[in-house]
């Protein structure tokens, strides 16, 4: 059964104008990287954008906490990987 404190990223949806900012934490809850890009249509998008753009980052993509602002509304959300490769909502 799913955990019903997350959800999917399926409904977070981007528009490719808006500017988005990906801070990534480690587990321990330090910002490890920071990035800012736009044209992402879904926060899966965003967040491997910002993943791949860092070769700082050691490990899996599921070591870390996706802290996803879009910059044009400044809704912010944190977001982990879940098994399936999917960013699913932190609430």
């Amino acid at each position: 059964m799913e955990n019903e404190r997350l959800k999917s990223s399926e409904t977070e949806r981007l528009h490719p104008n808006d500017n988005v900012r990906v801070e990534i934490e480690n587990i321990n809850g330090d910002v490890v990287t920071t990035y800012k890009g736009s044209g992402f249509s879904t926060i899966d998008e965003a967040i491997n954008a910002a993943y791949n753009a860092n070769p700082v980052l050691l490990g899996d993509m599921a070591d870390y906490v996706y802290c996803v602002t879009n910059r044009e509304t400044g809704v912010t959300r944190r977001y982990r990987i879940n098994a399936g490769g999917n960013a699913k909502l932190i609430i």
